[in-house]
């Protein structure tokens, strides 16, 4: 018999911390809403799970870690929102092989706040005991449905021959989109045993939260999705959240000529359609028992991208003129930095996790994945219900497609160098053979169809007649 919970717990962060999602500061100066934990909690009495949505822009391990600690033998995944207008949850420690130039270039971007991670590690530790407490008898029930028209690839191909992100509106040089996307949205509802009744359910969708990423702290479209099922479902009902493969996709359009999508309208446009689409899913899929709860997790070693002296040299140049709100300021800083990351350590690990609850499979990567990697692990998975999740328990930065990273084909804001995003060209490829290896030793459970009865042999006889002409 599967048990699950829910819970939630606040984050909210506070006026005046940093706020995450650029190479530059940018300060809180108000909160329009309260972020949350949104925990979910499954066993089958041996095996048990915690997944756990969480109202930041990225992971990172000083947090994972720590909440793991303190659930030993428990597959904890810990999914951020992937919101740009949440707390610092960055990274706060300085590495100890950074020179002092580095150091000083290391505080002109965004820093972690040591106080708010705390709490954020805190708040997820309750999150996951309450809802290992809350837990009780469920019936599950499996569904997948699309949303079409409101998130787009933000990577064009253009007259050039190139990529490019984000490259205006209806510009001239665009040829077209770079890479089609994943409209999918996967829903799994957990029904109580005792009454039939909604008790919550797991949503992934693909995009970014970028939405609403001006105007105050807030949970852009996810959090209008989790209303919208909620003013449905019950305000108690539990809903989380896990990012998928969204690295080169958002809400905004650059094949129209309206107004650049976002705000809260953006916001809800997106989180409606998918929280709707999502109640559909609900309400249409059978429930019933799943046979297999298992999980996996494998480390892989992958090689950064290394800068050369020519390009380190010049991004020397830029910083010394100290010309600190300028974009080449940004990026050759970025560059320094990651010059100093690759010297001490060239190889960077990527725990992926596989979780199979029934006919469903998740698998979790730390990168920000381009959609085109989940698509292909998509394609080659045997199960019913497959979703990735990126930026899982932790951040090893944008994960481009390698045409995306081709000299010949590609470019773009995501395959600049960075000490963020330094992933090498081959680690799309990796990511999804390890992947779809994993997930080929495992088999997945039947889809719930719900009460069956006997097929009927009879015509009703109110309807078995021939036509009646006179």
């Amino acid at each position: 018999m599967i048990k699950a919970g829910f819970y939630e717990a606040d984050i909210t962060p506070a006026i005046g911390m940093e706020r995450p999602g650029n190479y530059f500061k940018v300060f809180i100066q108000k909160i329009r809403e309260p972020l949350k934990v949104r925990a979910s909690y499954i066993t089958d009495g041996e095996v048990e799970v915690a997944l756990v949505g969480i109202d930041t822009c990225a992971m990172i391990r000083e947090v994972s870690d720590q909440v793991r600690a303190e659930f030993p033998g428990m597959t904890v995944l810990l999914s951020p929102s992937h919101l740009h207008n949440g707390g610092p949850v960055s990274n706060s420690k300085v590495p100890d092989y950074y020179s002092d130039l580095a150091k000083t270039l290391l505080r002109e971007g965004i820093q972690g706040n040591p106080d708010y991670i705390r709490q954020v590690i805190q708040q997820t530790i309750t999150a996951i005991k309450m809802a290992r407490l809350n837990a009780e008898d469920v019936e599950l029930s499996f569904g997948c449905g699309n949303v079409e028209g409101v998130t787009f690839n933000r990577g064009f191909k253009m007259k050039s021959g190139h990529r490019a992100t984000h490259p205006g509106k209806c510009n001239p040089e665009i040829v077209a989109p770079f890479a089609p996307i994943d409209t999918e949205v996967g829903a799994v509802g957990f029904w109580r045993k005792s009454d039939a009744s909604f008790l919550g359910c797991l949503v992934t969708f693909n995009c970014h939260g970028t939405c609403a990423a001006a105007g105050g702290v807030n949970t852009d479209w996810p959090g209008q999705m989790i209303r919208t099922i909620k003013a449905v479902m019950g305000e108690n009902s539990g809903v989380t959240y896990l990012y998928g493969c969204a690295g080169d996709i958002t809400q905004i359009d650059n094949l129209s000529l309206s107004p650049v999508e976002g705000g809260p309208k953006s916001s809800e446009t997106v989180g409606v359609s998918v929280g709707a689409e999502a109640l559909k899913i609900l309400m249409k899929a059978k429930k019933g028992g799943i046979e297999t709860l298992k999980t996996a997790a494998e480390t892989i070693a992958l090689q950064r991208r290394k800068p050369s002296q020519k390009t380190l040299d010049e991004a020397l140049r830029i910083v010394r003129k100290w010309e600190r709100d300028t974009t080449e300021f940004r990026f050759a800083k970025a560059r320094l930095m990651l010059g100093e990351i690759v010297a001490h350590k060239p190889e960077m690990s990527a725990e992926i996790q596989t979780i199979q609850i029934g006919p469903l499979v998740i698998v979790t990567i730390p990168g920000e994945l381009f959609c085109g990697i989940g698509m292909a692990i998509k394609a080659r998975s045997k199960f019913p219900f497959t979703w990735v999740s990126s930026l899982a328990n932790a951040s090893i930065g944008y994960i481009p497609t390698s045409d995306a990273l081709d000299p010949k084909t590609g470019g773009g804001y995501e395959t600049r160098l960075t000490s963020g995003t330094c992933a090498a060209p081959d680690t799309d490829r990796k990511l999804i053979e390890k992947s779809v290896e994993m997930i080929g030793r495992l088999e997945p459970d039947p889809v719930p169809v719900g009460p069956q009865i006997e097929p009927v042999t009879k015509i009703w006889e109110y309807g078995s007649n021939l036509p009646e002409l006179e």
